[in-house]
C-alpha cells in the first residue's frame, strides 16, 4: 500500500477502529462463554461486542496480537504499514521517532509481537518439491546472563569463528524449482520459491531433523552439502542428495540458499546493526514472511492484519 493511500484510508483513530471492527466481524466473533460463533451487537462507546445469546461482552482487541496493548489502534496500523510497505525493514528506534513516542520499549515489544505472528503464519504451510538446505552462522549480542558469567575481560575470552558464543546457528531451507524458461546465462537455472529459517542450538542431526520435519513436506527432495548433521535427513523426507562441491562452485549448486543467507545478513546488519540471540528468530520471521509473499497480489497490509487478528502472539 502506498503512503498516500494509507493516509486516505486511515486518517484518524476512529477510521482504524471501524476498519478493524469490520474485519473481525467478517471472520465471525466467537463468544468466550458460549465458545461458538454467534451474532454479536456492537457497542460503539465501549468498543465492545455483546453476545446475543448469553450477553457477555468482548473487547475489540480480544483474541488478537493487540490484546491488552495500550497503544492506539492507529499506531498499530502505522507499524503494520511500515513493516509491509518496503522490502527491507525498519528499526524500532526509527519507528519510535516517526510516531513521536517517548519510550522505546513499547514500540520494540509491539514489533516483536508482529514478528512472532509472522512466524506463526508461515508455520501453517510446509515447503515442497526440490529443497536446498544449508547451515548459517549469524553474529548476535549475548544475553545479559551470559555476559555476567564471563570475567571482566570477557571479550578477550570468547572463541572466534564458527564456535564463538557470538555466532547463532541457523538452518536455512529454500524451495529451488527448475526453471527451463530461463534464457539469461548470468542468472541461476532455478527459480526461488518459499523459504524457512530456524535457529537451533547445535548442528546435530536430532535438532536439524526436528526442524526439517516441521518445515518440509515428507515427499520433498533435499539437496545439502556434506555437513554431518545433514546425513540422516532421509529419515524425515523421501529423498536426500548430498553434494560436495568446492567453495567457488557453491553458488552454482546452491544458488538460492546462499543468496538467501547473504541477503538476510546484509539486511539485519544494515538496519538493526546488532540483535540479541534470544530474538534472532523473530527478525528471521519478518525476512521470510515478506520474501514468501513477494508475488502476492493482495496488499501485504491486509494479509498481515488478517494474521494479526486471527492469533495471539503468546499462545
Amino acid at each position: 500500500m502506498l503512503l498516500l493511500n494509507f493516509i486516505n484510508r486511515f486518517p484518524d483513530e476512529e477510521s482504524c477502529v471501524e476498519y478493524l471492527r469490520l474485519k473481525r466481524e467478517e471472520r465471525g466473533i466467537t463468544c468466550k462463554k458460549c465458545d461458538t460463533v454467534v451474532k454479536h451487537y456492537w457497542i460503539p462507546k465501549q468498543r465492545k461486542w455483546k453476545c446475543s445469546k448469553c450477553g457477555s461482552r468482548k473487547c475489540l482487541r480480544s483474541g488478537t496480537i493487540m490484546e491488552k496493548s495500550k497503544m492506539p489502534i492507529q499506531n498499530w496500523f502505522i507499524i503494520f504499514h511500515l513493516m509491509t510497505s518496503v522490502k527491507k525493514s525498519f528499526s524500532a528506534k526509527e519507528i519510535q521517532k516517526q510516531l513521536e513516542r517517548n519510550r522505546y520499549e513499547p514500540v520494540w515489544l509491539l514489533m516483536q509481537k508482529i514478528r512472532i505472528a509472522m512466524g506463526k503464519a508461515d508455520a501453517r504451510y510446509q515447503l515442497v518439491g526440490d529443497i536446498e538446505i544449508d547451515d548459517a552462522h549469524y553474529e548476535v549480542v549475548l544475553d545479559k546472563k551470559t555476559r555476567l558469567r564471563q570475567p571482566k575481560t570477557w571479550s578477550r575470552q570468547l572463541k572466534r569463528g564458527k564456535g564463538s558464543e557470538r555466532q547463532a546457528k541457523v538452518v536455512v531451507m529454500v524451495e529451488s524449482r527448475p526453471n527451463p524458461f530461463n534464457k539469461n546465462k548470468h542468472r541461476p537455472s532455478k527459480s526461488l520459491g518459499r523459504i524457512k529459517m530456524a535457529t537451533i542450538d547445535h548442528f546435530k542431526y536430532q535438532e536439524i531433523n526436528y526442524e526439517v520435519e516441521k518445515a518440509i513436506n515428507q515427499e520433498a527432495v533435499i539437496l545439502s552439502d556434506g555437513l554431518a548433521g545433514f546425513k540422516r535427513l532421509n529419515e524425515v523426507v523421501s529423498k536426500h542428495v548430498t553434494a560436495t562441491v568446492m567453495p567457488t562452485e557453491s553458488s552454482k549448486v546452491f544458488p538460492w540458499v546462499n543468496t538467501t543467507i547473504s541477503n538476510s545478513k546484509r539486511l539485519l546488519l544494515g538496519t538493526h546493526h546488532s540483535i540479541g540471540k534470544l530474538f534472532l528468530q523473530n527478525y528471521l520471521n519478518e525476512f521470510c514472511y515478506k520474501l514468501n509473499r513477494r508475488n502476492h497480489y493482495i496488499d501485504l497490509f491486509d494479509l498481515l492484519l488478517d494474521d494479526a487478528i486471527s492469533m495471539r502472539w503468546n499462545s
